[in-house]
């Protein structure tokens, strides 16, 4: 009979996430690791398939988190919704703004150096899930007529995307909540433009 677990797999998990977010994964050592999940090593090992699989659940957690708190609003809104997405990146009491920017934007950065395909792909699927919900409220706006009809819905879609990376990777290296305010103003700005009135 299996000995029972002696510790939460979820807040493990979720303890995980925040030590990653912050210290980035190759700079996490095992022990510290180990410390912030509140996980030994065979735990790590076993539950996860070690380092890399704990990473993995932390990213999952860290996309469902998202995509449940800051792109649900925008599944039937209108451009309001993507300006107060924007709005959220520089919101000190936004829990979609932080310090540390986005786990997925620092996950995709120093994955260019790793070369980890699981990574690359958990990463992928996030981007790909904002840009389909940017692209639902587009799509929304125009067959409502509130859009203009001379936007480009897929480029803008994609396009918002990497303003949301530029957005967290100025707040992560500034160490600040509101740092990529200045994107967030003029993407407010040239959405309201958008508009048919």
């Amino acid at each position: 009979m299996p000995r029972p677990k002696s510790y939460d797999r979820t807040e493990a998990v979720e303890r995980a996430c925040y030590a990653f977010w912050e210290k980035g994964y190759r700079a996490l050592g095992v022990r510290a690791l180990q410390e912030a999940a509140g996980l030994n090593a065979f735990a790590i090992r076993t539950e996860f398939g070690g380092k890399e699989g704990l990473y993995l659940a932390a990213l999952e957690l860290y996309a469902s988190e998202a995509e449940r708190e800051a792109m649900a609003p925008m599944k039937d809104g209108g451009l309001d919704t993507i300006i107060e997405f924007f709005e959220n990146l520089v919101t000190e009491t936004s829990p979609t703004s932080s310090q540390w920017g986005c786990l997925m934007v620092n996950t995709g950065i120093e994955n260019a150096d790793i070369g980890s395909p699981k990574l690359a792909s958990t990463v992928q699927r996030y981007w790909d899930s904002l840009a389909t919900h940017f692209r639902q409220v587009l799509l929304h706006a125009t067959e409502t007529g509130s859009l203009k009809d001379t936007v480009n819905i897929d480029e803008l879609a994609e396009g918002l995307v990497t303003a949301a990376m530029g957005i967290h990777s100025k707040n992560r290296s500034a160490g600040a909540h509101n740092a990529g305010r200045p994107l967030v103003d003029i993407l407010r700005h040239y959405l309201e433009s958008l508009r048919t009135s």
